[in-house]
């Protein structure tokens, strides 16, 4: 149940930012975006008619779409985000103060970018979808098998075309830097932002290496079999993943137990089990 409310929590809290991002910086500042909002954005241009009744009308025909021709087990992923999205996106477009308190078009760029990634991230952290365009991207996977990513990105570079007649250069580029930046955004969203190091190590000590990490500085040691390639001896590979905090510590401690120690350092973006997301026993 504590799940269940939380995933809700993030799906509604992922839509507000999502809304806020595209209504009150993107569009307020003549940037491009693609999806159901770049069409509205196309609509409101050339017949005046409201993004956000654009967005509602396309994101329920698309839902029906969904509903119809992929299931309703998928339809339901984005059945909140298909009703929820444009009213508050409706919201954010009739209320003044939301409206011109960034107009440095760069600045919005960057914090729609941001908004639009985490809002993003946290409804697929809720096992939910955002629904919109991908789920013409879905059918035309599911009925031709044609990739979903690829379908994707054609939908939206059309929605971005139609969109370069009444912007400029600069504004477009704006656009651009929104995606990349959305996309490494999202991808640390979706990992926690749980940043570690994972120490490999490989050294005949690896006995007192061990006991020393254990034990002096708490952290956890996996000692993984492992044989020498020019000698072909028999060994032990040591594994950690700790902080980055503990790093130059450890690192000096192995380099003091044995200065030949072959150390190997790389960034985990995320980590699961026992003495991380468990607790320890």
């Amino acid at each position: 149940m504590k799940q269940k409310v939380l995933n809700l929590v993030y799906i509604i809290v992922g839509n507000i930012f999502i809304a806020l991002a595209i209504n009150t910086l993107i569009l307020e500042n003549h940037i491009i975006v693609g999806g159901t909002s770049g069409i509205g954005n196309v609509l409101n241009h050339y017949f005046d008619i409201p993004v956000s009744l654009s967005v509602g009308c396309l994101n329920i025909c698309l839902f029906l779409i969904g509903l119809f021709f992929i299931g309703k087990r998928f339809a339901m992923t984005t059945l909140i985000s298909t009703f929820l999205f444009p009213i508050v996106l409706q919201f954010f477009e009739t209320q003044p103060m939301f409206h011109h308190y960034l107009d440095d078009p760069l600045l919005a760029a960057i914090l729609a970018a941001c908004l639009v990634g985490v809002g993003i991230g946290l409804i697929l952290k809720a096992n939910a979808s955002t629904g919109g365009v991908d789920i013409l991207a879905i059918l035309l996977n599911k009925k031709f098998g044609f990739p979903v990513h690829i379908v994707l990105n054609c939908i939206d570079l059309c929605i971005l075309v139609l969109q370069f007649t009444f912007n400029d250069t600069t504004h477009v580029i704006y656009g651009i830097m929104i995606v990349m930046i959305t996309s490494v955004v999202l991808n640390k969203t979706l990992t926690q932002g749980t940043s570690l190091v994972q120490l490999t190590v490989i050294s005949d000590y690896y006995e007192e290496m061990k006991q020393t990490i254990l034990h002096d500085f708490d952290a956890g040691v996996t000692l993984l079999a492992s044989e020498k390639g020019y000698t072909e001896e028999k060994s032990k590979l040591l594994l950690s993943v700790l902080p980055y905090r503990k790093l130059p510590a450890i690192k000096a401690k192995i380099h003091e137990i044995d200065p030949l120690a072959f150390v190997i350092v790389s960034h985990v973006e995320e980590v699961g089990g026992k003495g991380f997301t468990l607790e320890k026993s």
